[in-house]
């Protein structure tokens, strides 16, 4: 099975924007979390979403398939006094009765790597009456187009070394029965609802270098040998358009859709 996030976990803990106080507050809301009930995080990376979310549990049962996301989530949790999220090794293809009932089903940016229709299907069963599901993902940088010099340079240098594999910004939108939405409305959960927020991020060379990393597309691991080559060409190349190393920062998107199980 592919592993396009193996290695990925400490840039993935350390680079990612981390999600806005937004994230917290329309969770609550809607579903009217208040310490008690059970929540499962699914494809959870470094607990991007557990640790944030987990003073509004009882518990939390964070599942990855890479055991080096699971590691940082335990290292994050425990730096941060929190001892109610279970770490745990699996996913989409794992859900069954064996993991007991939810209050809440949680998945940040990795919904789209699962089966959407049987995964809705299989969680319908494992949500409480009144619980639900929340999609939640930071979007690409706004506006596009057009991107900023530095970004474009730092495209130029990705593609020469990963090839013509699609790149996130270069993909043409879903068509309508490929959105997440569409696939909320055909499965048995009811109220969809679509919460969207702008967020700037600030960026550094270094940090760029380390979301890059953090990555599918642009994998560490993958990269091996050539990781070095890599840093220095892009290094040079956002530098001969920015060359006091400053970065623009960007808006980025912060969406959420909601459903609940009634």
């Amino acid at each position: 099975m592919p592993r396009p996030y193996k290695g990925a976990g400490s840039y993935y803990s350390r680079f990612r924007a981390p999600y806005p106080p937004a994230l917290v507050s329309a969770l609550r809301d809607r579903f009217g979390l208040d310490g008690t009930g059970r929540l499962l995080d699914l494809g959870c990376g470094p607990g991007s979403v557990s640790i944030p979310l987990a003073h509004l549990f009882e518990r939390v049962v964070a599942i990855d398939p890479e055991p080096d996301m699971l590691d940082e989530g335990r290292a994050a949790a425990a730096r941060a006094g929190i001892a109610n999220i279970n770490w745990s090794r699996g996913s989409s293809e794992d859900l069954s009765p064996r993991l007991g009932n939810f209050r809440l089903v949680t998945m940040g940016e990795s919904f789209h790597w699962m089966d959407r229709r049987r995964t809705l299907d299989a969680l319908y069963e494992l949500v409480n009456i009144g619980g639900g599901i929340a999609i939640v993902g930071r979007g690409l940088p706004l506006p596009l187009p057009p991107m900023t010099p530095w970004r474009a340079a730092m495209c130029r240098v990705i593609r020469s070394y990963v090839g013509d594999r699609p790149l996130p910004w270069d993909q043409r939108p879903p068509t309508p029965d490929k959105l997440h939405e569409a696939f909320i409305r055909s499965s048995r959960f009811t109220g969809l609802v679509a919460y969207e927020e702008q967020f700037k991020v600030e960026w550094t060379i270094e940090s760029v270098i380390g979301n890059l990393y953090s990555m599918s597309f642009c994998n560490h691991d993958e990269l091996g040998e050539r990781a070095a080559a890599f840093e220095r060409d892009l290094k040079s190349a956002i530098l001969a358009v920015e060359p006091s190393g400053v970065l623009r920062g960007e808006n980025h998107q912060f969406y959420a859709y909601l459903a609940s199980k009634r």
